[in-house]
């Protein structure tokens, strides 16, 4: 059975992939490419509607976000319609009623609320909400000024969490009444710089809701239990399960310079977390690294047996993703990793058994500074 993707990046298109893997050699080929704006570097798929909508992290004056209906068959894009949002939009949330959109705004140091019709478009006709906040941290380079990176909506459709990280805090927002109430915001150690996180909600290993935060500048992550306001407790809260945990491979010293962390993503059994490195983009390393983290009891990162690294024989992993569902092939088969700075795509086969080894199925070459990859439904 084919499986399609979609990829896109600074290059400014959007890639849509097709991928064969029952090939004696996995194939993996482009079908079609879309105009998905200036710097298209992030995009999220509505879970309701076959539409796909992009950030255009380098539009001006404003940021804008792209909405496109793809085919299910061959990912062909058809261009919907445009809102505006925040500068430098770098990630896309989506409300737990789809009728609202977020974006995350990196050079502004926002968050945005775009409406969505019934059908998935984007609103023109309801003016986009943006709240714009102050702050810095110790990096005079990277946080110079406030730069969100990464906005989530939580398992209650109440609340967004954003990771700042330009201000090194993860910043708590209530959305329940359809306006941005910002709630007190979680203080992180200087200089981390978060970038993004994962929420995991009570499941059969855990009763709690638990918090995975990848911080880019320090190439670290950290493990928190999400509290809800009761009446002990007034506001939402991050319980401290563990800090600090290095992703960086053993080999990183070899390469001085400034590793960057880039996206987290759990294993589809739970069991496992993986994680990808950056190299110094003035100091690159032979090729970047997937780590792999196996999980404790209480959700937290075993660092006595674990992690594992792989080799994606490429550079740049900025983000990946695994494989849904089929009727043929069980969810997560399949890693995607898009590698922005050697400009291709690569595919890895997960052992299912264990799910924290996996080997190199396909690879793609030439694909323009790849930033986000997403296989459809």
């Amino acid at each position: 059975m084919t499986r399609s993707l979609l990829t896109s990046g600074y290059g400014g298109k959007i890639y849509s992939l097709s991928f064969d893997p029952t090939q004696n050699a996995p194939a993996l080929v482009i079908d079609s490419t879309t105009d998905g704006g200036p710097a298209s570097t992030w995009f999220s798929l509505s879970e309701r509607h076959a539409i796909l909508y992009a950030g255009c992290e380098f539009a001006e004056p404003d940021g804008e976000v792209r909405s496109f209906s793809y085919d299910r068959a061959t990912g062909r894009l058809s261009p919907l319609n445009t809102g505006k949002c925040g500068q430098g939009p770098v990630h896309i949330a989506l409300s737990s009623d789809g009728r609202r959109l977020f974006t995350a705004n990196y050079s502004d140091g926002s968050l945005s609320a775009l409406a969505l019709k019934e059908d998935g478009t984007i609103d023109a006709t309801v003016e986009t909400k943006t709240k714009r906040y102050t702050g810095s941290g110790p990096s005079e380079e990277r946080q110079e000024a406030p730069h969100v990176h990464g906005v989530y909506v939580d398992p209650t459709g109440e609340y967004l969490l954003a990771a700042d990280l330009g201000s090194d805090v993860l910043r708590v927002v209530k959305i329940a009444s359809g306006a941005f109430e910002d709630m007190p915001a979680i203080t992180l150690p200087p200089g981390n710089g978060p970038r993004h996180l994962l929420i995991v909600p009570p499941n059969e290993r855990s009763s709690r809701t638990l918090v995975y935060l990848i911080e880019e500048l320090s190439s670290t992550i950290a493990v928190f239990e999400l509290e809800y306001p009761s009446d002990k407790q007034a506001a939402l809260n991050l319980k401290e399960i563990q800090r600090e945990v290095s992703t960086l491979p053993p080999d990183w010293k070899d390469s001085p310079g400034d590793w960057t962390a880039a996206e987290i993503v759990l294993s589809p059994n739970g069991r496992y977390l993986y994680a990808t490195n950056r190299s110094p983009v003035d100091n690159l390393a032979s090729y970047d690294t997937l780590t792999i983290f196996e999980l404790r009891a209480d959700g937290g990162l075993n660092t006595v047996n674990s992690p594992k690294y792989v080799n994606l024989g490429g550079l740049g992993p900025r983000h990946f993703a695994l494989s849904p569902k089929t009727a043929d092939e069980p969810a997560g088969k399949y890693l995607a990793v898009a590698l922005e700075r050697s400009n291709e795509v690569v595919i890895l086969e997960v052992d299912q058994e264990k799910q924290d080894e996996m080997k190199e199925v396909a690879r793609l070459k030439d694909v323009d500074q790849p930033t986000c990859i997403q296989w459809l439904p």
